[in-house]
């Protein structure tokens, strides 16, 4: 059976692609338009639609229910690299079994947002109308392939070429890979960059010259002049530890007093939405909960899916989609039910771990910018072991 499908979306990055074209067939399957990361992604989501459509056996799907249904303290974390359908879906589970929620990941960068705000922006206005880009911990031409090609070439609105446009790199080597695409890179100390940030906000709001270090003399230079002389500057925010993201917050503040510094806040690999925005607008919070039978309880110190992992204060774990701290996973002895998708590789089971399998594409994703973008399935059969059947298992 062949099939030629255009304008496939591309979950391989969150840039989200729409414009890719998949031919299959019995002999294999020929994709177009793909970078090497989605080229990647896409290949193995093919080669998944072959796997049975009921790959859990009845003796995991056994053993998981019967660890819930012993479990005294269990939590639900992860949420990363699936659909909002699918994260509410995970959400009303762990309210029903009155679980522990925690996003786990991502949260330092959402404290910040939810003390001090942000201004934000979308892609469509970085293409049309941005003249200056400041990349603060984060490498576009490394970690989406085709953001020049998408984004910063063709002739935006205002902006008519690449030419038109200054991108400036300002962060520590470890997330620098392509220094030769940015017209201009500030290194920062990896120890030194709360400090760099602070010294640059204090040296903005005076008027007199102060004795600073070379680096935030060059972000005084970059924030002071090139935002200034700007139509329309944006920053592009990657990762970035809860002080450093506090201070660089507080520093966009400072400069939107005089002048407008949009920010895009960026994430990198599989991009499906904001876990931490979906229990937000289900529950009232924005990450760490705890669901009881008198109501829903937030602390986001307390219900960290790091802190409750490693002290040992649940009894049951279940993760759904990814993490950032499997090696935490791997070196605890607490009962752990990984529910994954076919693509997503993970280590091996152990007698206290159990992995799941789900198929499934489709579903409303979010683009980096936050705009959401509905991606239709189109696995050659459709998927019989559906997170919400999986989820109906665990509970019977």
């Amino acid at each position: 059976m062949n099939r030629r499908l255009e304008n496939v979306t591309c979950c391989g990055c969150c840039l989200l692609c729409d414009d890719i074209l998949l031919e299959i067939s019995t002999q294999g399957a020929s994709i177009s338009n793909a970078c090497s990361r989605g080229r990647e992604f896409l290949t193995t989501l093919i080669e998944n639609t072959s796997i049975s459509a009921n790959p859990n056996s009845d003796e995991k799907l056994k053993t998981a229910r019967q660890w819930l249904k012993e479990s005294k303290s269990p939590l639900m974390c992860g949420l990363q690299g699936i659909s909002l359908e699918m994260q509410a879906e995970s959400v009303r589970f762990a309210q029903k079994e009155q679980m522990f929620l925690s996003a786990g990941k991502d949260t330092e960068s959402t404290f910040a947002y939810q003390k001090y705000g942000g201004s934000g922006c979308s892609f469509g206005e970085l293409r049309h109308r941005c003249d200056l880009l400041i990349c603060f911990n984060f490498d576009p031409f490394t970690q989406w392939c085709r953001f020049s090609e998408r984004f910063l070439e063709p002739a935006g609105r205002f902006v008519k070429s690449r030419n038109d446009r200054t991108v400036v790199y300002v962060g520590t080597s470890d997330y620098l890979e392509n220094s030769e695409a940015f017209d201009e890179v500030v290194l920062l100390d990896d120890k030194n960059q709360r400090n760099t940030l602070v010294q640059t906000r204090l040296s903005l709001q005076s008027d007199v010259e102060q004795d600073v270090s070379a680096e935030s003399q060059n972000l005084c230079q970059i924030f002071r002049d090139q935002v200034v002389k700007s139509q329309y500057p944006i920053l592009l925010q990657g990762s970035a530890e809860f002080g450093v993201a506090t201070q660089l917050t507080q520093l966009l503040m400072e400069i939107n007093k005089t002048t407008r510094l949009h920010r895009i806040a960026a994430g990198s690999g599989k991009h499906s939405g904001s876990p931490q925005e979906t229990i937000l607008a289900m529950t009232g919070f924005p990450d760490h909960v705890s669901f009881r039978n008198d109501g829903i309880e937030y602390d986001p110190q307390r219900y960290c899916a790091k802190r409750l992992i490693a002290h040992e204060e649940v009894d049951c774990v279940i993760v759904v989609g990814e993490t950032d701290f499997e090696d935490l996973l791997q070196d605890t002895s607490i009962r752990l039910i990984q529910i994954k998708n076919q693509s997503e590789k993970t280590p091996s089971p152990s007698g206290s771990r159990i992995e799941l399998n789900w198929e499934q594409l489709a579903g409303t994703q979010l683009r980096c910018d936050g705009v959401p973008v509905p991606v239709k399935s189109w696995n050659l059969k459709q998927p019989e072991n559906s997170l919400e059947t999986l989820f109906r298992t665990l509970n019977s």
